[in-house]
């Protein structure tokens, strides 16, 4: 009897692990802005997540923290924020001590200023503040935030900003690892105002994940089930080539067919899982 009682418990617990490897990963919030301004409803729906915890802002990819930062803090406290600070790291020994994680206690919410990614990631990547940052998004469903260069270091790929943006070519596009926030798709900010859709194109035939191109005072919300909502007065755009077919072609160049596009305004909702269209408003 004790030995049928003692084998009960062992197949429970193994069918308790077994259903807990196979849930899902559980993820909070991110909005992702695509630089030069945010709308109201943008930041609307940022403090909504937020709520009552504190919002720290990160100028770490920003030349000129000491403008960047205070912006920001006055941005969260007109939108009624009560508690928000910004917060300057400038290297990898100041992300991993002690005094910089304790700005980290009661965080809810995280924002990252614009500037320049690579400069973020070398000063942040790596480090405690990192894991910081992934602890408040993956373990306490928090929101992070990040607009122009604060949204390219959001996608586990982040192009860098370098390379020969006027050919689709191979191996031309720079990328380096990002905050890997987003693991399933590519994201560039200032889309359409700045002309980068040869950078996107050229990573999404690389790669073969779907990539976001996110154009100026426009965001997304993307939602723990990787659908997101379009926020502001522009565009999304959105290539995925799951549907199509990447080709050989010649050795230098890139070539692809049936790769899917869809553009995106205010207040529509897309899944990122299917690359579908989930529901629009009524447009004007």
């Amino acid at each position: 009897m004790k030995l049928l009682k003692f084998m009960f418990i062992n197949i429970f617990i193994l069918l308790i692990a077994c259903q807990s490897s196979d849930a899902p990963r559980q993820k909070g919030w991110l909005l992702i802005i695509g630089g030069a301004g945010r709308s109201d409803s943008a930041v609307n729906a940022f403090m909504q997540r937020a709520g009552d915890g504190k919002i720290l802002v990160l100028t770490s990819a920003s030349g000129v923290p000491e403008k960047s930062g205070p912006e920001a803090v006055t941005l969260f406290r007109d939108a009624g924020a009560k508690n928000v600070e910004w917060l300057h790291i400038a290297g990898p020994d100041t992300a991993n001590a002690d005094t910089t994680l304790r700005h980290f206690q009661g965080v809810s919410a995280v924002y990252i200023t614009g500037g320049v990614q690579s400069r973020f990631m070398d000063r942040i990547g790596g480090t405690k503040t990192e894991q910081q940052i992934k602890k408040i998004y993956f373990e306490e469903k928090g929101i992070i935030a990040g607009t122009s260069a604060g949204a390219a270091i959001m996608s586990e790929i982040m192009i860098t900003g370098d390379g020969d943006f006027a050919v689709l070519d191979k191996d031309n596009i720079v990328t380096a690892p990002g905050l890997g926030l987003l693991e399933n798709c590519i994201i560039v900010q200032h889309f359409v105002a700045r002309q980068r859709n040869n950078r996107l194109l050229s990573k999404v035939i690389e790669t073969g994940l779907p990539g976001i191109g996110i154009d100026e005072t426009t965001a997304i919300l993307v939602e723990p089930d990787d659908t997101f909502t379009v926020f502001g007065p522009n565009s999304i755009m959105v290539y995925d080539p799951r549907p199509g077919k990447i080709l050989k072609a010649h050795k230098t160049k890139l070539s692809a067919t049936g790769i899917r596009l869809s553009v995106l305004v205010d207040g529509q909702r897309f899944d990122l899982k299917d690359g579908t269209l989930i529901s629009t408003p009524q447009l004007q």
